[in-house]
């Protein structure tokens, strides 16, 4: 069985040139016993072995996992139908929501517990942003907390206004490295706002402070799961020789 990983975000490269092009890792990988927000109902991860190499019958040496866990763990995208009824489900998403130009926006002066507001995105976008636009929202707060007892208690988060200026916007998805709703608002507006507009939110990002540019091209696409109202992602930015186009 694989350990459990409580500390820092780091177990994948940061980032790699390939040619012309640099690859950097935006995920936030599952590991068995990772830090998962503390309900009773919310499941932690767990990564089991099937079989091993000395139990496989056949005598080749093989290895099977199982995997439970719960979608909202590491980095996924949330579809409409987490909180809309009858909404797009993941495996109703057209893939080109996730791949595509994106405008990184630094928002790394919001400290902990404080709001990122409408103004904050406006500033930040410093008149970049186009309706299609894939928006990363980077304070860095993964970074520097993921594994913290209170993680979940003292983020940044988006205050809805800033959801409403995202919609108004036209942006195709918004993908962020802190919190998405203000600790302990059980009205979810931020939630509500981007996935009635059918914004695919992108959380639990990583390593946004190795992109170099404003705008990079984005790979991250989820898994498909039919009925599924999340998936994983493996979220990959590119920067260098990559034609961004108008979004």
């Amino acid at each position: 069985m694989a350990s459990g990983h409580t500390g820092r975000p780091g177990q994948q490269p940061n980032a790699k040139e390939v040619g012309p092009l640099r690859i950097i890792d935006l995920t936030l990988g599952y590991s068995h016993g990772m830090p998962a927000y503390g309900t009773a109902w919310y499941s932690q991860v767990e990564i089991r072995p099937l079989m091993t190499p000395e139990t496989d019958p056949t005598g080749h040496g093989r290895r099977f996992s199982q995997f439970v866990f719960n979608p909202h763990n590491a980095t996924h995208v949330d579809a409409p139908s987490h909180f809309v009824p009858g909404g797009k489900n993941v495996s109703d998403l057209e893939p080109d929501r996730f791949i595509g130009p994106a405008l990184v926006l630094d928002l790394t002066h919001r400290g902990l517990y404080e709001p990122v507001t409408a103004d904050d995105l406006e500033a930040a976008a410093g008149g970049r942003m186009r309706p299609g636009l894939r928006l990363l929202l980077r304070t860095d707060y993964v970074d520097r907390h993921w594994g913290d007892p209170d993680f979940w208690q003292k983020p940044p988060y988006l205050a809805p206004s800033a959801a409403d200026w995202c919609v108004e916007q036209g942006a195709a998805l918004v993908g962020l490295d802190f919190l998405t709703e203000e600790p302990g608002d059980r009205d979810f507006p931020v939630h509500r706002r981007l996935l009635e507009a059918d914004i695919p939110i992108l959380e639990y990002l990583r390593n946004l402070k190795a992109l170099r540019g404003p705008i990079v091209w984005l790979m991250a696409a989820p898994m498909v799961v039919e009925g599924a109202e999340a998936a994983p992602v493996r979220a990959l930015a590119v920067e260098g020789g990559v034609p961004y186009g108008d979004g």
